[in-house]
């Protein structure tokens, strides 16, 4: 996948992403792929948004030992 189509901030976001300790990641491949294939930035921000997962994708990342 092409990456460099995704807007900045974006790509900024996905590399930055928490690390999953239990269960699946919820953001699939595919969806950032559907994501990079739209040419406007700001209709990607909107995709990535309504993408980003809930607090209980937070709570799966968060290690038993920091305090979250």
């Amino acid at each position: 996948m092409n990456l460099n189509l995704l807007a900045p901030d974006i790509q900024e976001e996905i590399l930055f992403l928490p690390r999953v300790k239990r269960g699946r990641d919820p953001i699939r491949e595919h969806a950032v792929r559907r994501i990079a294939a739209a040419a406007d930035w700001g209709r990607q921000r909107r995709m990535w948004k309504a993408l980003l997962p809930t607090r209980e994708y937070d709570q799966r990342c968060a290690s038993p030992h920091d305090g979250s």
